[in-house]
């Protein structure tokens, strides 16, 4: 599913400490022993760049900032300019870190770790943050992933401080601990998972009327819209008059990796079309789905969204 270009504002993602994604796909895992991987894929990774990838693939109005350090870094952006149309990289000294992703097949199992990425100087910050802020101008900036070593855990909660300063809306889609301190801020959009809205509201949540509930109250606390991805079990979305629940469609699941940045991307660009939000919450959802049925960290195939979000059921919950 590929729209026309036709937003006005550009749509920009900002990625302060991208990786490599190498996924190995083994049989099986055995302690003291030599696995052997059946298939290895390399992508460029960080929540940020995944996000950037499936905004071009919806052919939005959208532009890419990362950084990057080194070897890994220079065979990140050559693999970017492969991918994407808009991308300005900052180069800093260190290494683009490497994430490593293992698909065990029996059991079926899926591990991840994550690295910790170069350090950066707050000049190297500013100078990032700065060519972000005028590319969005008053369009939609997403920031989203982890912070390299070192940096305050309220850089988003600054950014988007800086962005509503010039008419631009933000949406959040970040590690715990950043998330909440950027919550005072009031930005226009978090895309939390169940856990870590669990974790924000300190309540054990086991119902999507409990769910939506929470998500109210935060919305109520100044944040417009707050999305809660449930995995298999759909998604919801509260926005300032209602919220809205829809189901996962059935597919076969062969890799979350990169499914919840697919959901924030289409979350910005169906914002950044003015669609509805039960129009932007199912064509995230598709696209979330359409990225688990890829292999590795690729992301979600544009032709196909058109049929996933057939099998997408939304309901409005009055609460």
């Amino acid at each position: 599913m590929k729209t026309e270009k036709s937003s006005r504002h550009p749509t920009v993602s900002l990625s302060l400490n991208p990786a490599i994604d190498l996924t190995y796909q083994v049989d099986s895992l055995i302690h003291d022993q030599k696995s052997r991987a059946a298939s290895t894929y390399y992508d460029p990774g960080g929540t940020g760049i995944n996000v950037g990838r499936a905004l071009e693939k919806l052919n939005a109005n959208s532009h890419t900032c990362c950084i990057i350090a080194g070897t890994m870094g220079r065979f990140l952006d050559s693999m970017l300019k492969q991918e994407l149309e808009h991308i300005t990289t900052l180069q800093v000294e260190g290494e683009t870190r490497i994430n490593t992703t293992i698909l065990q097949h029996s059991p079926h199992r899926q591990y991840e770790i994550n690295a910790a990425g170069p350090t950066i100087t707050p000049q190297q910050l500013e100078q990032i943050i700065d060519q972000f802020l005028t590319i969005c101008g008053q369009g939609i900036g997403i920031l989203t992933g982890s912070l390299p070593p070192g940096i305050s855990d309220e850089t988003y909660l600054h950014i988007n401080t800086k962005l509503k300063n010039q008419n631009a809306k933000a949406i959040i889609d970040a590690p715990i601990i950043n998330l909440k301190k950027a919550l005072s801020s009031n930005p226009f959009l978090i895309k939390p998972n169940l856990y870590e809205l669990e974790v924000l509201q300190n309540k054990t949540l086991n119902s999507i009327e409990k769910i939506a509930f929470q998500t109210r109250i935060i919305a109520q606390q100044g944040t417009e819209y707050v999305c809660v991805s449930l995995g298999n079990k759909g998604a919801i979305l509260t926005t300032p008059d209602n919220s809205f629940f829809c189901n996962s469609p059935q597919i076969k699941v062969i890799s979350t990796v990169g499914s919840g940045d697919s959901m924030v991307a289409g979350l910005a660009h169906a914002f950044a079309q003015k669609k509805t939000p039960d129009q932007a919450l199912k064509l995230a959802v598709a696209c979330g789905a359409g990225t688990a049925k890829q292999k590795g960290t690729q992301l979600f195939n544009p032709d196909e969204i058109e049929t996933i979000m057939k099998e997408i059921n939304v309901r409005t919950l009055d609460i």
